[in-house]
């Protein structure tokens, strides 16, 4: 099996198991609509911009899941006084209770994973984070690289 597959394989698996795992009410939700409620109770006054760059997703894509996510009643927005230009969010309760089991699964992912790499050498854990450093670079330039060409309107090739 080729390195590619097996990063779709690991993928797969650790949405399988996170699905097992993880509260039944937070099964509605996919992992970006669940991140960006992370992100609003955790940056302080989020905009769509400061979300976007936090997430590193598109504003455009921050907007349809903050959408959704408003419609869901998890999340709400204001404006401060005296400057209604900008839109903040913030966590509704029903969003704040699923804000704590998400952050509740995720530290119970990062406890299970933990003691999986206590088992690993300190040069395997070297060499698969100096593999993963070089491969999240690669995958940062391709993100540039479509960015450029949608704000250019050329077609992105991947």
């Amino acid at each position: 099996m080729d390195l590619l597959n097996l990063f779709k394989e690991y993928g797969d698996k650790q949405e399988i198991l996170s699905k097992l795992r993880e509260d039944q009410s937070l099964r509605k939700y996919n992992n970006s609509e669940l991140h960006i409620v992370a992100a609003v109770g955790d940056l302080e006054q989020p905009n769509v911009t400061s979300l976007a760059e936090y997430m590193g997703m598109t504003r455009s894509g921050i907007c349809k899941n903050i959408k959704k996510l408003t419609e869901a009643g998890l999340l709400s927005s204001y404006q401060k006084e005296g400057n209604a230009k900008n839109i903040y969010y913030c966590l509704t309760k029903a969003g704040r209770d699923v804000y704590e089991k998400h952050a509740k699964a995720h530290e119970a992912w990062i406890a299970g994973d933990r003691a999986f790499m206590e088992g690993l050498s300190e040069n395997q854990i070297g060499q698969v984070t100096d593999f993963m450093m070089k491969y999240i670079r690669h995958i940062d330039d391709k993100i540039k690289e479509s960015e450029n060409d949608g704000e250019s309107g050329q077609e992105r090739d991947f």
